[in-house]
């Protein structure tokens, strides 16, 4: 059985710690540059996501499968209570996993993060759309693929440079992979985490880029349903904010991760 690889650290271990999902794609290095703006106050821990980097994807498994799996191999290494943050997938992870185990969880932080599909007809169209990303993953170049990927609507912000400087890094990634991990972790599969995020009693907090129109309006319908969750619009960023401007998402994630959260108990409200 492969073990999973060691986790990228960053800031003294009795600090807080504070828990940073990358999305897909990605890897814990993504977090990097915020992390050391926060290291100094938090043991920041950069997992990479089962099937990105060298760690492991077991086969066969849903969207709660693969976050449970993944909470597994993470909690025998965390203390009783951690801030946990996601960006894009990572986010969606971060807010099934607040969810299910808030009694770990003394602050949330979303990033650019879908809550969930409302209707059935939406998850057809879903599915239909992450299985064609999935059948080309697994058989087109991967070059090409990187490249179309990048130029979705979401990402229409990006500069050239930061476009080419993702390509690059992804490129190291197993599309074959990925393929698995999209079809495991697709949006259609995840179930609608609205009641459950409006049910926590932790710190909550949902970032979007002001440029990215699409996550800017999730997190504000969230907001105005989840009762004690926070929408930060950071101006002129779009949907990668951490990788645009880490120092702005590093305040809010210090502002909203206060050392007294770790100490307290959280629940989800009856």
């Amino acid at each position: 059985m492969t073990r999973p690889a060691p986790i990228r650290s960053l800031g003294a271990a009795h600090l807080p710690t504070l828990v940073l999902l990358h999305g897909f794609m990605g890897c814990g290095d993504d977090w990097r540059r915020t992390a050391r703006l926060l290291s100094d106050r938090y043991h920041c821990l950069l997992p990479d996501l089962p099937g990105h980097g060298s760690q492991p994807l077991p086969a066969d498994l849903d969207f709660e499968g693969y976050c449970e799996w993944f909470w597994r191999q993470l909690a025998p290494l965390l203390p009783a209570r951690i801030a946990l943050a996601g960006y894009s997938m990572g986010g969606r992870i971060a807010a099934w996993l607040a969810t299910r185990h808030p009694e770990s969880i003394a602050a949330l932080v979303l990033e650019g993060a879908h809550p969930g599909l409302e209707t059935e007809a939406e998850r057809r169209a879903r599915r239909r759309h992450d299985e064609n990303w999935a059948t080309r993953l697994a058989r087109e170049p991967w070059p090409r693929v990187l490249e179309d990927w990048y130029r979705q609507p979401v990402f229409a912000d990006l500069a050239p440079a930061r476009r080419e400087a993702f390509i690059r890094v992804r490129s190291a990634q197993d599309p074959a992979t990925l393929a698995r991990v999209l079809r495991a972790t697709s949006l259609s599969g995840q179930p609608d985490l609205r009641p459950g995020l409006a049910g926590l009693t932790c710190p909550r907090v949902f970032i979007a880029g002001a440029q990215d129109t699409k996550f800017s309006a999730l997190g504000q319908a969230l907001a105005d349903t989840c009762t004690g969750l926070e929408l930060v619009k950071l101006d002129g960023l779009g949907h990668n904010c951490h990788a645009q401007d880490p120092g702005q998402v590093a305040a809010v994630m210090e502002r909203v991760c206060h050392p007294m959260h770790f100490t307290q108990t959280s629940t989800a409200s009856s």
